[in-house]
């Protein structure tokens, strides 16, 4: 037993070494656990992306077969032709006028045997070329807003396209091989016999002007639109977006940390945009200008209805799509119906720096009517006649759908009438323009 007492110790002062090990473990581990990344928001798209071919599109055809023209503006038949030029192999891309008249221009495009093909608005070149297959490598940054198809090509040539910018008279010719030609004739000029017949009036316009020559029956629409929340559009554009109202106390508005607003406007059914570090007086390449919007709303799901590109204006980067319906263009002097942008730069990112667009889509179709819209003949008769208008302005005259809103301001509705367009403004010929000769419905 005389060992106890240092059995006792050596124990005691092992249990003080473990102690103090354990202690100094415990104030120097530092547990592993596994890293948890942040949860991510996926905004929600609001509408189908869209690409180019469905954007930026023909929104007429007219043939010219001695001294008869046909015509249409059913996206069905211009369908038809798209599909055939995406087949066409384009080559020897070349400039053949700088600054042509409008004699010669016309010479280019009412000759017979020559297709005429109208896009709304001018058409960069490259935009094109993402579309069909121009074989040039060089593809040059101009624009266009006229395609004419020569049909009958000289006896020992190819086959010629013409590229027309009706603003600026510059003229492009390209050639396709006779296979193309050949099936042009076969596929599309068949079906184009049987438009409808086109006519002009030689007091109306700097170039022709053709519209459908007869009466025309349009339906008459009523819907009631969904709308998507002003809320939805801000989680989209906005970063991280704070509420607040205007200053009428009605108004939401919608703010981030970048200093970009967003603002509805009740009484015409539409958002605006707004990003002011992003403004700039740089002018925009044409075909960026196009691509870069196109992008920008396809980013947002923001095409809600069919939506054509109606035109730009590069020096201030500003880009249009209009609102169509039934394969026509709508207009209204008191709701959004046109997707308008304005490019912009900040901090060497380029951006949107304002974006208007209407917040209603159009789903739920509650009546609709037939209505027997007035002759070319008649419109084009009513608008030679209209006092102090110089009538070498106007560019286009085309069956179009205005759009009004109900009393009420639930129901929306689609009525077709007459435009035509001067000085780049669309005008509707309502009986006051025409001595009181209504010519929309009959």
């Amino acid at each position: 037993m005389k060992y106890v007492e240092q059995i006792k110790s050596i124990a005691l002062f092992l249990l003080i070494l473990l102690s103090l090990a354990l202690t100094f473990t415990i104030w120097t581990f530092t547990p592993s656990h596994e890293t948890i990344e942040p949860s991510t928001t996926v905004d929600e798209p609001i509408a189908d992306t869209k690409n180019t071919e469905e954007i930026v599109r023909p929104v007429k055809l007219l043939f010219h077969n001695g001294e008869a023209a046909t015509g249409t503006t059913d996206q069905s038949n211009v369908q038809l032709l798209l599909d055939a030029l995406e087949q066409w192999q384009i080559e020897d891309l070349r400039l053949v006028q700088e600054e042509a008249t409008p004699e010669t221009m016309e010479s280019y495009m009412h000759s017979s045997n020559r297709a005429v093909v109208y896009y709304p608005g001018l058409v960069p070149l490259p935009v094109f070329d993402t579309m069909t297959n121009i074989v040039d490598t060089t593809i040059p940054e101009s624009s266009f807003d006229r395609i004419v198809i020569e049909w009958e090509a000289p006896a020992n040539g190819q086959p010629a396209i013409y590229f027309i910018n009706t603003v600026s008279g510059r003229i492009y010719k390209a050639t396709i091989p006779a296979q193309n030609l050949r099936q042009f004739q076969t596929d599309i000029l068949a079906e184009a016999a049987e438009y409808e017949t086109y006519i002009t009036n030689e007091a109306i316009g700097s170039l022709p002007v053709y519209v459908q020559a007869d009466e025309a029956e349009k339906a008459t629409v009523n819907y009631l639109p969904e709308e998507t929340s002003t809320s939805q559009f801000a989680e989209v554009l906005l970063d991280g977006p704070a509420l607040a109202l205007s200053a009428d106390l009605t108004t939401q508005e919608y703010t981030d940390d970048s200093g970009a607003l967003m603002r509805e406007n009740p009484n015409s059914k539409s958002i605006l945009y707004i990003q002011p570090r992003a403004e700039t007086s740089d002018p925009a390449i044409p075909s960026d200008l196009v691509f870069d919007s196109i992008n920008y709303v396809n980013g947002h799901g923001g095409w809600t209805d069919r939506y054509i590109y109606a035109g730009m204006n590069s020096v201030n980067q500003q880009i249009k799509y209009q609102l169509y319906f039934a394969d026509l263009p709508v207009f209204s002097s008191t709701t959004a119906a046109s997707l308008d942008l304005i490019w912009g730069i900040d901090e060497g990112e380029e951006q949107a720096y304002s974006y208007n667009r209407p917040v209603y889509q159009l789903d739920s179709e509650v009546d609709s009517t037939t209505a027997v819209l007035a002759s070319g003949e008649e419109a084009l008769d009513a608008i030679a006649q209209i006092d102090n208008q110089d009538l070498s302005a106007i560019t286009d005259v085309t069956p179009a759908y205005k759009l009004t809103r109900g009393e009420d301001g639930l129901l929306i509705t689609f009525e077709p009438v007459w435009y035509f367009k001067a000085d780049g403004a669309w005008t509707e010929l309502t009986s006051e323009l025409t001595g009181g000769r209504e010519l929309g419905l009959e």
